[in-house]
């Protein structure tokens, strides 16, 4: 019988805890290009999502005179628009359903947007540290292989 040989793989990224949901960055190279073109992609997204909308019709200025003039569901319509870009962020950095997963522990559209500025500066932080760690482990073997090709010209 043959023996199988078993190589782990060990995943590029790292994971993010946001309150008590913990996620999973993925720092791959294929990712981090969609990573740095987040915004630019959930604008693309928000565009679908905004036709869909179309009808909504809000005055320039929210005044106490022409508050009750604004129909809910012209409200709802526009809640629903922000919480999807939001969702659409959050599942763009961590994966599909990432966002419904947060929403579930905190169902606090604000709250979550207002996260979404923290995670990124983190998210940021991280793969700093992480292309620091990569530049210095690379350095470290370039170093070994001259030192190795220089002693067998001896």
């Amino acid at each position: 019988m043959t023996e199988i040989v078993n190589i782990p793989i060990k995943r590029t990224g790292f994971p993010v805890k946001i309150g008590e949901v913990e996620l999973w960055f993925d720092s791959s190279f294929e990712n981090l290009k969609r990573f740095f073109n987040v915004e630019e992609l959930a604008v693309q997204r928000l565009e679908e999502i905004r036709k869909k909308a179309e009808h909504v019709h809000f005055p320039e200025e929210i005044t106490e005179e022409n508050i009750d003039e604004i129909k809910d569901e012209d409200i709802n319509t526009a809640f629903d628009v922000n919480k999807e870009f939001i969702a659409i962020q959050y599942d763009l950095l961590f994966g599909n359903d990432s966002f419904k997963k947060i929403y579930k522990e905190y169902p606090d559209v604000i709250a979550l947007e207002v996260a979404l500025d923290t995670v990124g500066g983190a998210i940021a932080s991280k793969i700093n540290e992480e292309e620091a760690e990569r530049t210095k482990k690379y350095a470290s073997k370039r170093s070994e292989l001259l030192n190795k090709k220089n002693q067998k010209k001896k």
